[in-house]
Parts: structure tokens; C-alpha cells; sequence
């Protein structure tokens, strides 16, 4: 089994006795997961953390690896990929600023059971697995805090688990568009802000059947151009795909 290789280690604060950058610090206390915790308590916990840039499509890590550390979206996003031995692969789940990722392999020293991908040059909070793991067993404001990133984590998987079982492809595909966009009224046009392969992984449907998908949303008033997507009308397409009117 592959062991997680070493990344790049970003240089010393010198003189604090901190790892992180002032300004890197600063961002760590604004993610949501570290924002209840007091200032002393933050820098403690992130003592021995590191903040690494990734490329875009630059590997994180690869499934099966050994957790070393915790990891925290600070800018840019990552991919989640699972693969199998006959080569397929798909992609799992896409995150943002903010959060963190397979906390559960850190904290039971169980292998990747996905890898992760920079899907835009990126840069990525670690937290040393052995040392958050003690804070976690010591500190009651941090486990209170992984607790509920953890479950929120678990809500939205089990939104999307309802939604494979519950939605057509199309409807699916209106909810991701829709997530690109903050306007909930009236017409926008939205960037697709990645291949459409990787759109059908993250909706759940393979390519062809994303293309028909997208056929299918014109008679809702979507119309696609390149990676640009006009929506006629939010309202109706929310209205489609039942946005909105799921307990959350």
C-alpha cells in the first residue's frame, strides 16, 4: 500500500514559535469550522500546521494512502475521486473554501478511501494527523467544532443520496446550476466551471446522459453555449427541481 508522500513545507514564521504565516493564521480564523474557537485556542491547535499551494490537477493525495494530517480547503477547490482496479474513476464530491476533507481516515488511521485533486490552483490547510488527534481527545471546543462540520458533512451527503434516488438527471443537473449562481429570481448566465466529463461525475450520470440531460432543461429555458449556460428563468427551474423545498 502507498504511503501519503511529503508536500512542499512552506517557510517559518521565525521567532513566534508558529508555523503559520500571520496572514495564513488570519485566514484559518475566518473558516467557519475554526470561527467559534478563541483566538489563544486557534493558534494552539494550528501550531504545527502548513498552508501548501497546488497546481491545478496537481494530486493531493491518492486513495489508499496513509492519512498524515487533516486538510482544509483555504482557497481554490479540490476533487474527490474513487477509483477501481479496472481503471474507472469518478468524481465524488467537489469542495470550497473552507472545508476540510476525509476527516474520518485522520481520525481512525484508516487508508484514503478516496484521492484528492486540485481542480483550480489551490491552497490547502494541514494539520498534523497525531497532534489533531490529541487536541481532538483534549480540547471539548475543537471536538465540539469537528462534530459539527462533521454533521453538517452528513446532512448534505444524505441530501444527495435523496436526490440519485429521487431526482431525474435533469433535475440534478438544474440543482448544480443552480448552485453556480446567488441570484434567485430572474434570468443569469453561469459559467460552467469545469469539463462536462467531470459535471456528469458530479451529477451522477455518464456523459451521454448529461448531454440528454441538458436537452431535456431547454424546454426550461436553458440554453447551453460552450461553458456559458443562460437560464431563462430561475424561479421555474428552482420550481423544476424542487430547490428549495427540502427540509435542511
Amino acid at each position: 500500500m502507498e504511503t501519503e508522500s511529503p508536500h512542499r513545507v512552506p517557510p517559518a514564521t521565525g521567532g513566534t514559535g508558529h508555523s503559520l504565516k500571520a496572514d495564513d493564521l488570519a485566514s484559518v480564523s475566518r473558516l467557519a469550522m475554526f470561527s467559534e474557537l478563541s483566538a489563544t485556542a486557534l493558534s494552539e491547535v494550528t501550531v504545527e500546521a502548513t498552508v501548501t499551494r497546488y497546481a491545478r490537477n496537481e494530486i493531493i493525495f491518492h486513495q489508499g494512502d496513509q492519512p498524515a494530517a487533516l486538510r482544509v480547503v483555504l482557497d481554490g477547490q479540490v476533487g474527490l475521486m474513487g477509483t477501481i482496479t479496472d481503471g474507472g474513476e469518478t468524481l465524488v464530491e467537489i469542495l470550497k473554501t473552507g472545508e476540510m476533507f476525509i476527516a474520518a481516515a485522520v481520525l481512525t488511521e484508516k487508508p484514503f478511501l478516496m484521492s484528492a485533486v486540485a481542480l483550480q490552483p489551490s491552497r490547502i490547510l494541514s494539520l498534523p494527523g497525531e497532534r489533531f488527534r490529541r487536541d481532538v481527545r483534549e480540547r471539548s471546543d475543537l471536538a465540539f467544532a469537528m462534530l459539527t462540520s462533521m454533521a453538517k458533512h452528513y446532512r448534505m451527503l444524505v441530501r444527495e443520496v435523496k436526490d440519485l434516488k429521487l431526482k431525474s438527471a435533469a433535475q440534478r443537473l438544474a440543482l448544480y446550476l443552480l448552485g453556480l449562481t446567488v441570484k434567485r429570481e430572474g434570468s443569469t448566465i453561469v459559467r460552467l466551471p469545469h469539463s462536462k466529463g467531470m459535471i456528469a461525475a458530479r451529477v451522477g450520470v455518464r456523459p451521454e446522459t448529461l448531454s440528454r440531460a441538458f436537452s431535456h432543461l431547454k424546454e426550461r429555458g436553458v440554453v447551453v453555449d460552450g461553458q456559458a449556460v443562460a437560464i431563462a428563468d430561475i424561479p421555474s427551474l428552482r420550481s423544476y427541481c424542487h430547490e428549495g423545498e427540502e427540509i435542511i
